[in-house]
């Protein structure tokens, strides 16, 4: 199966409780498919960051992890930003191709993800 959750950004580096959690979701599970940055103030009430974790128990490519950010495609908001139909339609082809772009997404190895103490930020 496959899940996504939303988190607050931070849980992407903090070390403490949530690196073990991290090492053991990538490392030991190899449930980890793909880190989706989200803009600020996306969400009503706060402005923090928040991303998206997709996790997937049977992962076809499982030698990587799909990182997204689109912390810069947004819609400016009275009150808060919002994403485009648009940009959510780019968040989505990007992901379902696993595809690099520029500045934009990239596929990193877990050796990768290893060598940066499973920070995923």
């Amino acid at each position: 199966g496959t899940m996504a959750v939303v988190l607050p950004h931070g849980v992407l580096f903090r070390g403490a409780a949530e690196g073990v959690i991290r090492r053991y979701l990538i490392e030991e599970k190899n449930y980890l498919e793909a880190v989706i940055g989200l803009p600020v103030n996306i969400f009503y009430g706060t402005s923090i960051p928040t991303c998206i974790l997709v996790f997937k128990k049977c992962r076809q490519q499982d030698d990587n992890v799909l990182f997204i950010d689109a912390s810069n495609d947004f819609e400016k908001g009275k009150n808060q930003n919002h994403l485009s139909d648009a940009q959510v339609e780019r968040i989505i082809d990007t992901y379902k191709r696993k595809e690099t772009i520029d500045k934009y997404s990239y596929s990193a190895t877990l050796q990768e993800i290893a060598d940066n103490d499973y920070n995923i930020n």
